[in-house]
């Protein structure tokens, strides 16, 4: 099917995940990307685990894009470089402050030739201000956009979210952005900044509420809700379940589905549920820990309740919906042979926007 970014052209001058990812998320949705990577290629071609000696982590963040070898210290790779982003609708970079500037694709020059091009930056603190210069990566940004201080249980160490979600967070953001200056009429060209800290901070909305409410310092509270209760994860027979209880109704199904009108009685409503969330988790799991978790599932999901497995990677591609989703696809690489990957969540005209093109080798690009 065409898809809606088809014919749109993107040059990618980015490293690891943020801006790599960006691409890919225009990929998917039909751009044509071009990923101009120096002769050692982009640094996550260097990170294992390896694949018939590729890349699993580069090809994760990689697929649906051409790749070409510019060599900056030469005139002639300038020019290359000066070549493809002339005919750029989007010039994608992650570089560090200064570094797209030594490389001669600083916005103000590209702009001498491609004035309406969309000019895209994924920073770590931001394109200006005190911290412009700063390095991050995503543990910091973690740190210091207060992440760290809320997840995981009171008294436990510090602890970060598995995943390095900055990357990902920020660079859903940049595409975003490109897209609303790509559908802006006449395309007067637009310059599109998201910084990795601001992203972490926005997808915090909902603590930092808590927090301007408090005037200060909310606790942490491991897998609970800040706002309703029962809402966590709890422990069966065999296993682990995750629970929400988001309303009084909600909870009144829950009491009915256990046969246990005494619950429903002592915590009626949400405000008593939060005050005595403690001794409520601890009647519960007494109850959830008598039946292994398919048990739970059936009873309560049979209820209307909202509760899901705790389940390992291996096990989510294995489900059903996942499946039915297309969320795990099979692509043919040129030398890793048939490798498996995460789709898009997108779906456009109830298909799932996933480009078919292989993650490029090195220097692929053969026009």
């Amino acid at each position: 099917m065409t898809l809606p970014l088809s014919g749109v052209r993107v040059v990618e001058v980015a490293n690891l995940i943020a801006g790599p990812y960006a691409a890919m998320l225009l990929a998917d949705l039909g751009a044509t990307v071009d990923k101009i990577e120096p002769p050692a290629g982009d640094l996550g071609r260097r990170f294992g685990p390896w694949i018939a000696d590729e890349s699993a982590f580069f090809m994760s963040v990689n697929r649906g894009k051409r790749s070409r070898v510019v060599d900056f210290r030469t005139d002639a790779g300038r020019e290359e470089a000066r070549a493809l982003v002339g005919r750029a609708d989007v010039l994608i970079h992650n570089l560090r402050h200064g570094a797209i500037d030594r490389l001669g694709l600083d916005e103000e020059h590209v702009r001498s030739y491609n004035p309406s091009v969309v000019y895209a930056v994924a920073s770590a603190f931001g394109a200006d201000g005190p911290y412009a210069e700063r390095a991050g990566i995503d543990v910091v940004f973690q740190a210091e956009s207060g992440m760290i201080s809320v997840t995981g249980d009171d008294g436990d160490p510090p602890a970060k979210t598995a995943t390095t979600i900055g990357d990902y967070v920020a660079a859903t953001n940049l595409a975003l952005g490109v897209c609303a200056a790509l559908a802006e009429p006449g395309r007067p060209g637009r310059r599109v900044d998201v910084s990795l800290r601001d992203s972490l901070m926005a997808v915090q909305g909902g603590w930092n509420a808590l927090a301007f409410g408090l005037n200060g310092q909310p606790p942490r509270i491991g897998t609970r809700s800040i706002f309703t209760a029962p809402n966590q994860v709890f422990a069966t027979a065999d296993g682990h379940i995750a629970l929400a209880i988001v309303s009084d109704q909600h909870f009144l199904l829950l009491a009915t589905a256990l046969e246990r009108q005494d619950l429903a009685d002592r915590f009626a409503d949400n405000a008593t549920r939060m005050e005595r969330c403690d001794e409520l988790a601890t009647e519960l799991e007494s109850v959830f820990r008598t039946r292994p978790g398919a048990h739970w599932i059936d009873v309560l999901g049979g209820a209307g309740l909202p509760i899901g497995r705790v389940l390992s990677l291996p096990d989510v591609w294995e489900d059903a919906q996942v499946r039915h989703n297309d969320m795990v696809v099979t692509y043919d690489h040129p030398t890793a042979g048939p490798v498996k990957a995460i789709g898009s969540p997108i779906r456009i005209d109830g298909h799932a926007a996933f480009s078919a093109i292989p993650p490029p080798p090195l220097g692929g690009a053969d026009d």
